[in-house]
C-alpha cells in the first residue's frame, strides 16, 4: 500500500482480481504473453513477520465460512443506442486537482501458472493520487468493465488494454496503452505503474498474519463453481471485528456477485486501509526489503525499492482522515448492452466525473469503508441462512 507497506503491498493487497473460472470477454486470439511475467513461487517462501516490541493486539476469532457490507442492488442493464466500434470518443479535460498530484497506476490481473489461455485480465484498475505538500492520497477504483475505446484494436472493456498493449507490442507495453486509455477517457494522467498478480495479495496477507476488517452488516456472497449442484459457492462473514488470513481476503476483495462489482471495489479500499493498520502493528517499514524480494515473482513495477520506501515513510504518518476513497457510480456510469450482447458500463456523466474527481479528497475516507449508509442491513441472498445483523450488545445494568 502506498501507505505503510510502501507502494508495492498497497499494488499487492489491491489487487482484487476476477473469480476463478471466468475467461476473458470479446478478447481476440493473440500473441503469448511476454517472457517478463514472472511464474509465482510456492506461497512457503513468503517469510511470515512478526511484531517488533508493538503490543500484540487482542485476537479476533478467524471465521472460516463466509463477506458484507450494505448490499448494491442488481442493475438489469438495458439497450439503449448502438455502438460504432470505429467511433473515437472526445477526450476527457484533466481535472485541476489531478494535475499537482502524483497518480500511480495499480493494476490487479488475473493469470493462472499453466493456464492455457495467455491471455490475462486486469481486473482491478486504480489511480492513487499523492499530494506529497498535504500529506494527502485519493484512491479512485475505475470499473473493470468500463466500454472505452482501445487504440489498435477498437472499442473494448477497459480490462482488456493491459493485455492487447502487452502482446501487441504497443510502445512502452501494456501499462502505456492503460494509461492512454485512461487519460483519454476519464481525464486523469498517470506517471509510474504497478501490475500485481492476484496470488500476491494471498501471500502478502499471510506474510502479515492475516488483517482485521470491522463489518456494520453481515456480508453475503457467492462465486460460480461447476462442482456445486445450485452452480454456485456460498460465503459470507458476520458483523463486526473479522480476521481475514490470505485466502479470505482474495475473497474479500474478489467475490462480488451479490455485491456487485460496485460493492466489490468498496471492499478493495476498506482492505487496503486494514493492511495499512497491521503493517503499523508490525512496523513493516524496515522489512521492506525483505518483502519486495520474496513477493518479487507477483509484481511488475517501474518503481525502484527505494521509492518503494519514501512512500511507505509518508504512509506511515498518513492520518485517518487524510486517505480517501472514490468508486465511480451509477451517477458517472450506466449499464449498456453491446451489439454482440456483452454487458458493460458507459460513461453517461462528464459533468459529474469531473466533479467527483475534483473533490477526491473530500471523498469518504479509507478508513470508514465498510459502514452502512442506512443504517439498515440486506436480507441474505435465497438459500443462505441469515446471520446476525449486528454484534450483541451488553445489556446495561439496571
Amino acid at each position: 500500500m502506498i501507505f505503510l507497506t510502501g507502494l508495492l503491498l498497497l499494488a499487492v493487497l489491491l489487487a482484487g482480481c476476477a473469480e476463478s473460472g471466468t475467461s476473458v470477454a470479446e478478447m481476440p486470439n493473440t500473441e503469448p504473453m511476454s517472457a517478463n511475467t514472472a511464474t509465482l513461487a510456492p506461497s512457503s517462501d513468503t517469510p511470515t513477520l512478526a511484531p517488533t516490541d508493538t503490543p500484540t493486539e487482542t485476537p479476533t476469532p478467524t471465521i472460516t465460512p463466509t463477506p458484507t457490507e450494505t448490499l448494491t442492488p442488481t442493475m438489469t442493464p438495458t439497450p439503449t443506442i448502438t455502438l460504432t466500434p470505429s467511433k473515437t470518443p472526445s477526450p476527457t479535460p484533466t481535472v485541476w486537482l489531478l494535475r499537482r498530484t502524483e497518480n500511480l497506476l495499480v493494476m490487479g490481473v488475473d493469470h493462472r501458472t499453466g493456464d492455457p489461455d495467455p491471455a490475462w485480465r486486469t481486473d482491478t484498475i486504480m489511480v492513487m493520487a499523492i499530494d506529497r505538500k498535504t500529506s494527502e492520497i485519493g484512491v479512485v477504483n475505475i470499473p473493470r468493465d468500463l466500454w472505452v475505446n482501445i487504440p489498435g484494436y477498437g472499442m473494448g472493456r477497459i480490462n482488456q488494454a493491459d493485455y492487447w498493449g502487452e502482446s501487441h507490442k504497443y510502445p512502452g507495453g501494456g501499462p502505456a496503452l492503460l494509461r492512454r486509455v485512461i487519460s483519454e477517457t476519464l481525464g486523469i494522467t498517470t506517471g509510474n505503474y504497478v501490475r500485481i498478480q492476484m496470488d500476491g495479495l494471498v501471500r502478502l496477507v499471510d506474510a502479515l498474519g492475516g488483517v482485521t476488517v470491522t463489518l456494520d452488516c453481515p456480508l453475503y456472497e457467492r462465486t460460480p463453481d461447476d462442482k456445486s449442484p445450485t452452480g454456485v459457492k456460498d460465503w459470507s462473514l458476520p458483523a463486526g471485528q473479522v480476521r481475514l488470513n490470505g485466502e479470505d481476503a482474495k475473497k474479500f476483495a474478489t467475490y462480488r456477485y451479490v455485491t456487485s462489482d460496485f460493492g466489490r471495489t468498496r471492499r478493495q479500499q476498506q482492505l487496503i486501509w486494514a493492511i495499512r493498520d497491521r503493517a503499523l502493528q508490525l512496523d513493516v517499514i524496515p522489512r521492506i526489503p525483505e518483502l519486495w524480494k520474496a513477493l518479487a515473482d507477483t509484481f511488475t513495477t517501474d518503481l525502484g525499492l527505494l521509492d518503494v520506501i519514501k512512500l511507505a515513510r509518508m504512509g506511515a504518518t498518513l492520518r485517518p482522515d487524510k486517505a480517501h476513497g472514490l468508486v465511480l457510480g451509477t451517477d458517472v456510469v450506466e449499464p449498456y448492452i453491446t451489439s454482440g450482447g456483452a454487458y458493460v458500463l458507459l460513461l453517461k456523466d462528464k459533468g459529474k466525473l469531473k466533479e467527483q474527481l475534483g473533490k477526491l479528497f473530500e471523498s469518504p475516507p479509507l478508513a470508514e469503508m465498510g459502514k452502512s449508509k442506512s443504517g439498515e442491513c440486506p436480507p441474505p441472498p435465497p438459500g443462505m441462512p441469515t446471520l446476525t445483523p449486528t454484534p450483541s450488545a451488553t445489556p446495561t445494568p439496571g
